[in-house]
């Protein structure tokens, strides 16, 4: 154990980063590749870049890099694509340099486009949603995650399903929809079994056990962790093998079973500095970090903290700075220490605050672009049709004259629905646009102020200051995330990426999840937030879509009932559909509201009851799910004395 403790302590010391410096190709891959024409010598060198991934990283970027030269000069779009992304995928997953990996994925994008590889374009779309995830912003992983997986499903391309379906499953895991997160990771498994993925299938595996852990399922848990290390331990995957140990240490750690932990987090931690990755030795720091708290190391412990952070300054990613304060705090609140505790989680939350309001700054700077872009392809995509046409009538011309009449009334015609279609997107851009600099971009101005004011509060000592601040900042941000998901569930349906995965659930069930979701928000306002149901009503719908609707409702109701009213949630199975009701005994809506509450070229938001904001799409949100289920959705309201929302579902 002592040994044990001196490397734990030289930790920090230890991270040296590995560089490919005057690394050169193997002669024998050198004189086989001389033996070659081009486009064969970039064939080989894409397969060796990508067979060389996981056991000489650096090595695999040398042919990655040397393919890129040769397929770049003669112009070998269709290899170039798929090099690309080997390279951006490299540098995220095996040289941990995310912002590196982006710009190939850039790269791989547009080339994928521009021949028509789809393949390689949902793959693009997969690696940039891990891209996202790495970063934090789940908003964006989610989405890009989506999309992969509806290309990946048309195309039937069983590999890319089953890498979309790991990457649903951590977006899901992060939001805490852990059902959800199990559900895909399940499905991948499956996936791969049938293709015989045993990597794969591993990897599934470790996910599931990450999962169970952060439900509390710990034994569980442990088995999974057990399973996912014997497989990789027989795929010599030490990558993988590190995070199972590590995962073991977690579990060991909950358990009180520290002596275990130990032995399991300096296992990990060995693979990791072998290996320099950065994020991982963190990870691993923390974990022995805890330990030495509950045995009451603290010194041992504090040296090994601060190498954790000079180790997070250093990699420059917010996420490791944040769950090294975080980890500090705990620290020091095992050691009941609580003046050092409180000063730790006063640096997460002022970091915290920074990442949230840069996410949020970066999805709608994002979303901006998107538009841009489907613009860019737009005008490209009429420019070559007006070619084409033009082409069309020069030989029509040659042949027939009466033809070439006709063709112009044809063409007339398309250019007023083009025109008319032009003009529709036109308008939605202008509307999201229009919501972003007036609902989403002050509350921002909010929450860097009163960040600033109440760190101002907690060096002053004013805790009760700092305490009314954070409330404010809590609702502010609360109601701003909301306004961004409803924005991007807008934005999405607009452009039919809204894509139905129709599971068996019990509706009531659900409905007693979004009353416990919502009932810090009623409880805020002394709201009685019931739930009538009691008798189980089992259908088949899309599960995240239906929650999205009842969240919307609910959070609606309560929106705009007063302080101390009633809010109630009922259902019922009428034949072969059944009806949900949220009823509120609120300011209600006059019949010329009612009128355009879900017309889209009417936009508009009215203020709740506490001056809650919103951004007025949410019901016409709620109305695209509905009718995505062949459902309805119905409002009946009478001003001063409530409102009952209502949808039909098909059993």
């Amino acid at each position: 154990m002592k040994g044990i403790n001196g490397f734990i302590l030289l930790v920090g010391w230890l991270m040296v980063a590995q560089v490919v410096m005057g690394q050169t190709i193997p002669e024998k891959i050198s004189v086989k590749l001389d033996s070659l024409n081009p486009a064969e010598r970039v064939k080989l060198l894409s397969d060796l870049c990508w067979k060389n991934r996981e056991k000489d990283s650096d090595m695999a970027l040398l042919y990655g890099m040397e393919g890129i030269k040769i397929a770049e000069a003669k112009g070998y779009n269709w290899e170039l694509s798929r090099l690309y992304n080997f390279v951006g995928v490299i540098y995220e997953h095996y040289k941990y340099k995310t912002s590196e990996a982006i710009p190939y994925y850039d790269k791989a994008l547009k080339i994928g486009l521009q021949i028509n590889d789809s393949i390689e374009v949902a793959y693009v779309y997969n690696n940039l949603g891990d891209a996202f995830y790495l970063a934090g912003n789940i908003p964006l992983a989610r989405e890009y995650a989506e999309k992969s997986l509806d290309m990946f499903l048309r195309l039937d391309n069983q590999l890319g399903i089953a890498y979309s379906y790991i990457n649903m499953g951590l977006v899901n895991r992060i939001s805490q929809q852990y059902d959800s997160a199990l559900y895909y990771f399940n499905k991948a498994i499956s996936v791969r079994k049938a293709i015989d993925d045993s990597i794969g299938i591993a990897s599934a595996t470790l996910e599931v056990a990450v999962t169970l852990n952060e439900m509390g399922k710990f034994n569980e848990a442990m088995n999974y962790f057990k399973e996912s290390l014997d497989k990789h331990k027989k795929l010599n995957n030490k990558n993988y093998m590190a995070y199972s140990f590590h995962g073991i240490g977690d579990v060991y750690c909950e358990e009180g079973k520290y002596d275990s932990a130990l032995v399991y987090y300096t296992n990990a931690l060995e693979l990791n500095l072998n290996r320099n990755n950065v994020s991982g030795v963190i990870s691993n720091q923390l974990g022995i970090a805890k330990v030495y708290a509950y045995t009451k190391r603290d010194r041992e412990g504090e040296v090994l903290l601060r190498n954790a952070l000079a180790n997070a300054t250093e990699s420059g990613i917010t996420k490791n700075i944040l769950e090294v304060y975080k980890t500090w705090a705990t620290f020091y609140q095992v050691l009941k220490n609580y003046k050092k505790a409180s000063e730790n989680y006063q640096n997460y939350i002022a970091i915290y605050d920074s990442l949230y309001a840069g996410q949020q700054f970066q999805t709608l700077t994002e979303l901006k672009k998107r538009f841009q872009m489907s613009e860019q392809l737009n005008k490209i995509n009429n420019d070559l049709l007006e070619k084409e046409r033009e082409q069309r009538y020069l030989f029509i011309i040659i042949f027939l004259l009466l033809v070439i009449a006709l063709n112009f009334v044809l063409r007339y015609r398309t250019k007023v629905k083009l025109s008319k279609a032009l003009q529709a997107s036109n308008s939605s851009k202008d509307k999201v646009l229009s919501i972003i600099s007036h609902d989403l971009v002050n509350p921002f101005n909010v929450l860097l102020g009163f960040s600033e004011l109440q760190i101002e509060d907690f060096k002053d000592g004013n805790i009760d200051e700092a305490k009314h601040k954070g409330e404010i900042i809590y609702k502010t941000t609360s109601e701003t995330f909301n306004l961004v998901t409803n924005l991007l569930n807008w934005a999405r349906s607009q452009r039919g990426k809204i894509t139905l995965m129709p599971v068996t659930f019990d509706i009531v069930t659900l409905m007693e999840e979004v009353c416990a979701i919502t009932a810090n928000m009623a409880k805020s306002k002394g709201i009685d937030l019931r739930q009538k149901t009691k008798e189980r009503i089992e259908i088949v719908a899309d599960k995240d879509l239906i929650r999205t609707v009842l969240l919307n409702l609910v959070s609606n109701a309560l929106k705009y009932t007063h302080d101390g009213g009633i809010v109630e949630l009922e259902a019922e199975q009428k034949d072969k559909n059944v009806v949900i009701w949220v009823k509120d005994n609120g300011i209600g809506i006059s019949k010329e509201k009612i009128s355009t509450l879900f017309g889209e070229n009417e936009i508009a938001s009215t203020l709740g009851t506490n001056n809650e904001k919103g951004t007025g799409l949410g019901l016409i949100v709620c109305k695209e799910f509905i009718e995505k289920h062949n459902g309805m959705l119905s409002v009946t309201s009478e001003e001063g004395k409530g409102s009952v929302f209502s949808f039909t579902l098909p059993l």
